[in-house]
C-alpha cells in the first residue's frame, strides 16, 4: 500500500465493505482517513519523516482494473514491538469468494515474518463464520472475546423484587485506600484468564481509586443533574469476590457499568448486583447504559439480557504465533 496514492481508494473500500457494521467510532475513524487522504502535504511528511506513522499505514492493497477491491492493514502494536496487529481486512462485496482475503492474509503474515515479528493478532465478529474459518485455517487461535451491550431505557425494579445476595457474603462501598486497591487487583488477576493476561498484562495502577478526583467528578455530576459514581465490593470474609463500578452519565452521555466476579462465584452474584445497579440508576432512567463485558463470563451476559440489554456485537481476539 502506498498511502500517498491508495488512501482514498482504501477509504472507499472500507465504507463499502463495512457499511452496515461501522459504529460511531468506526465512522469517525473513516472520516479521519478521508481527511488524511486529502491532506497530501501532511501525509507526505508522515510517510517520509515519521517512521511510526509510516508503520501505522503499512499493508497491502489488491487491485483489479485499476480499482482497489481489497486491503489489509498490518502494523506493530507499539514502535519497535515484535507484536503486530491486523487492524483491517476488507474485500469489496462483488469480489468476495475468490480467494482475495486469503491472499491478503498471506501477504500480511509474510510482512510480519520479514520484520521478525513474534506474533500477529486481529479481531473478528463472533457471527462472521467465513472470516473465522479463514483465520483458523491460517493457525489463528482464539484468545478472548468482548460482548458489547446496550440498554436504552432502565426498567423499574422495586426493592422487594431484588434477588438477595448469598448469606456468606457482604456488600459494601469500596474504600479509597491501598488495601482495597490491592484486593481489587487480586480479584481481577483471578477472574481474567491467564492467556488473556499474557497478551494484555494487568497493571495494579488501573485498580487504584483517587478519592479527591472522585469527589470532584461527583460534584460536577450533581451540578449537571446526574448521579454520583458508586464502587461496590462483595466480600467473602476478607477477600473480594466481586466488584461493580457504576458511572452515571451526564450531558447526554451513557451510564456505564463494570462488573468483575470471581470464577467460583459466577452464577450467584450477577443478578443481585446488576439489579441493584439498575435500581440506583432508575432515577436517570431515560439515559441509556452502554457496556462491554468479557464474552467468556456468560452468566453475566445472560443476566444483562434478562434485564432488557441488547447485544450489539461480540468481537473475538485471535492470535497467530510465528
Amino acid at each position: 500500500m502506498d498511502p500517498l496514492k491508495d488512501l482514498r481508494g482504501v477509504a472507499d473500500l472500507i465504507e463499502e465493505a463495512f457499511a452496515d457494521d461501522l459504529d460511531r467510532s468506526g465512522q469517525s475513524a473513516l472520516r479521519e482517513l478521508r481527511w488524511l487522504s486529502y491532506m497530501k502535504p501532511i501525509l507526505w511528511w508522515m510517510v517520509i519523516f515519521s517512521s511510526d506513522h509510516n508503520d501505522f499505514l503499512s499493508g497491502f492493497v489488491w487491485e483489479e482494473e485499476r480499482k482497489i477491491v481489497g486491503n489489509i492493514t498490518v502494523n506493530r502494536t507499539a514502535p519497535g514491538s515484535r507484536r503486530w496487529l491486523i487492524s483491517n481486512l476488507a474485500v469489496a462485496k462483488n469480489y468476495r469468494g475468490r480467494g482475495i482475503a486469503r491472499g491478503l492474509m498471506y501477504a500480511g503474515i509474510e510482512l510480519v515474518k520479514e520484520y521478525s515479528g513474534a506474533s500477529v493478532s486481529l479481531q473478528v465478529r463472533a457471527d462472521n463464520g467465513p472470516a473465522k474459518h479463514l483465520y483458523e485455517s491460517l493457525n489463528f487461535k482464539e484468545i478472548s472475546g468482548t460482548t458489547y451491550l446496550r440498554l436504552n431505557r432502565i426498567p423499574r425494579i422495586d426493592r422487594p423484587d431484588l434477588p438477595p445476595l448469598p448469606k456468606e457474603v457482604t456488600l459494601r462501598s469500596r474504600h479509597f485506600d491501598s488495601i482495597d486497591d490491592r484486593q481489587a487487583y487480586q480479584l481481577a488477576s483471578t477472574a481474567v484468564p491467564a492467556e488473556v493476561q499474557r497478551e494484555w498484562p494487568l497493571r495494579q495502577s488501573r485498580f487504584r481509586l483517587d478519592g479527591q478526583e472522585q469527589w470532584l467528578t461527583n460534584f460536577f455530576h450533581k451540578i449537571a443533574g446526574g448521579g454520583s459514581a458508586l464502587h461496590w465490593v462483595v466480600e467473602n470474609g476478607h477477600s473480594f469476590v466481586a466488584t461493580l463500578n457504576i458511572q452515571p452519565g451526564v450531558l447526554g452521555k451513557s451510564h456505564h457499568l463494570e462488573l468483575i466476579v470471581h470464577p467460583n462465584w459466577r452464577g450467584y452474584l450477577e443478578k443481585p448486583l446488576i439489579g441493584r445497579a439498575l435500581n440506583y440508576l432508575y432515577r436517570w432512567r431515560n439515559t441509556g447504559i452502554t457496556l462491554k463485558h468479557p464474552a467468556e463470563h456468560t452468566q453475566a451476559i445472560q443476566v444483562y439480557k434478562e434485564f432488557g440489554f441488547e447485544e450489539s456485537q461480540t468481537l473475538i481476539w485471535m492470535k497467530h504465533d510465528m
